[in-house]
């Protein structure tokens, strides 16, 4: 009987510590779980600390804007008279040299009126040569009726007539010189009529724009091509007037053009603009109306823009092509006051 009760004792006692066993897993096992819900939000947290703290630290020392542009020089080329375009020569995207022949206009009338003028110019030659002769004529006449009258030859009626011939004669002569003053003029300009109608590029570039198509009639100053310079383009960034106290010309950029993601580009401010972009707006800002609202203004820069390699060193690749318009976000180092 007493060995029965000692196995009863000793059969509790084991399951007593198994239970606490199991308990003191189970407490361990939430204790565990419990340190790791709070110490992995704790680990993510110091992570993203650390990286906006670098994040931070890195844009220390730089002003950026996405405001920012390709810009290349352009000139907008038109026609100086009135034509019907016979020949459009080059097309969007074409490159061109200067001096090449853009466009030609119709000349048919204008040589119908060239020949009329070179007519008329003849012919006014052929008069002043007539009105000279007469003049020389009317000259003697009056020399000798002057004479003849002196000596009580004539009457003074005749002598009169002389004087007056004499007059005419000169004024006709006054007159056909004038008119052949106007007979050249007329042709010169229709000689420059006809040079106008051959419309020729004025730079090395590109074709930025076509305006018009052939057969089109174009008045006097309508575009008719753009061009833009490629071979010589620049950045073109607004920048808030509240970031400008720290740049200056000569301060290092990182550029960044939408079109090529991967390869770096680097530059120098080299121009700052001497006033902000809403002066040159279409409708500019009137203060003096009572009803003010302050706003940041935005000032245009210039910057230099190159392909760089991983080392920062200027590179020749003749696959990347710069054109204007195209985005860029730059990032302005600005200079130590050690510098």
């Amino acid at each position: 009987m007493a060995n029965k009760d000692s196995e009863k004792q000793s059969a509790e006692i084991i399951n007593n510590s198994a239970d606490e066993n199991e308990n003191n897993g189970s407490d361990v096992s939430q204790s565990f779980y419990t340190k790791k819900r709070f110490i992995i939000p704790f680990i993510l947290t110091a992570i993203v600390i650390v990286f906006a703290w670098r994040w931070y630290v890195a844009q220390l020392g730089y002003v950026s804007t996405d405001d920012a542009f390709v810009d290349a020089n352009k000139l907008t080329v038109s026609s100086k008279i009135l034509g019907r375009i016979t020949a459009l020569n080059y097309d969007e995207g074409d490159t061109v040299k200067i001096g090449d022949i853009f466009a030609t206009l119709d000349s048919v009338d204008l040589y119908a009126q060239k020949n009329e003028a070179e007519a008329l110019l003849f012919s006014s030659k052929e008069n002043i040569n007539l009105e000279k002769v007469n003049v020389a004529k009317a000259q003697e006449d009056f020399n000798r009726a002057e004479s003849q009258y002196k000596s009580n030859i004539i009457p003074k009626e005749q002598f009169d007539n002389a004087f007056h011939a004499l007059e005419q004669a000169k004024a006709r002569y006054e007159l056909a010189k004038s008119n052949l003053k106007t007979a050249s003029a007329r042709l010169n300009v229709i000689k420059t009529q006809l040079t106008n109608t051959v419309i020729y590029s004025p730079m090395n570039g590109v074709i930025g724009k076509r305006w018009v198509l052939q057969g089109d009639v174009v008045q006097p100053g309508q575009p008719i091509y753009t061009v833009f310079d490629v071979n010589n383009v620049w950045v073109t960034a607004d920048l808030e007037e509240t970031k400008l106290g720290s740049i200056e010309n000569g301060n290092k950029v990182q550029i960044t053009v939408d079109t090529y993601p991967d390869q770096k580009f680097a530059g120098e401010v080299y121009l700052m603009g001497s006033n902000t972009a809403s002066q040159f707006s279409l409708i500019p800002p009137a203060n003096a109306s009572g009803n003010f609202t302050k706003i940041t203004q935005r000032v245009p820069i210039r910057i230099s823009i190159y392909p760089v390699d991983e080392n920062g060193n200027q590179i020749h690749d003749k696959n990347i092509r710069l054109l204007p318009g195209m985005s860029v976000e730059i990032k302005i180092k600005l200079k130590d006051n050690g510098e």
